[in-house]
């Protein structure tokens, strides 16, 4: 008798268990999951997060600035020259330059005392540019005599670095005194035709701020 309660729980409690979806016993081992699980892998330090959470080599939001005279025709102040043009070195030059004329300055914004300024640009062959910073209230306040222009016309940007130790903060305007060979179209010159170059005194360039 007692044999036959015993065999009969064990019946009632392997049917309760299948009713009810669980695993017997026995399978209960069977159901584990032993597969091994890839982790996710360790963010990259140097690489932006989505969605621009990082800065990665932003450079604290610095800005490349780069402004010519073929973008600024008429200056904010107008200030007499009082630096020379560089003496043409061999009369009037040809056209065979075949490029416009420009002198530019470029800068990373934001800009701080003793960042550096680099000038460009494209002259009558031979010739130097003179830069001159003026401060709003006409005071000058740095020059920068270029290398001469090569053969090309072209004045180098490597070469023409200076830097702004000495000035506080503050906005400076910069002028350009320079030969200006004429702007070129693809059937010739335009504006001074074949007159040779025009002496361009205190042209303006553009406007920095220190901060």
């Amino acid at each position: 008798m007692k044999l036959l309660r015993t065999a009969l729980a064990s019946l009632c409690l392997a049917s309760l268990l299948t009713a009810c979806g669980e695993p017997s016993p026995e399978d209960a081992s069977g159901s584990l999951d032993t597969s091994v699980q890839e982790l996710p892998p360790f963010p990259d330090p140097n690489e932006e997060e989505p969605g621009g959470g990082g800065c990665g080599g932003c450079g604290g939001g610095s800005t490349p600035v780069t402004i010519s005279t073929a973008q600024n025709t008429t200056p904010p102040v107008y200030i007499n020259a009082n630096t020379p043009m560089y003496p043409l070195a061999y009369g009037r030059p040809r056209d065979w330059c075949r490029q416009s004329s420009y002198v530019s300055m470029s800068y990373t914004s934001p800009l701080s005392s003793g960042g550096s300024l680099t000038f460009s640009g494209v002259v009558a062959p031979s010739t130097k540019v003179n830069i001159s910073i003026y401060d709003t209230l006409g005071n000058l306040v740095k020059t920068h005599q270029t290398h001469h222009s090569h053969d090309n016309c072209v004045i180098a940007h490597q070469q023409e670095v200076t830097n702004t130790y000495g000035l506080t903060a503050g906005t400076y305007l910069v002028y350009a005194s320079y030969w200006f060979i004429g702007i070129y179209l693809n059937d010739g010159w335009y504006f001074n035709g074949g007159q040779g170059p025009l002496a361009y005194t205190n042209d303006y360039v553009g406007s920095f701020v220190i901060q």
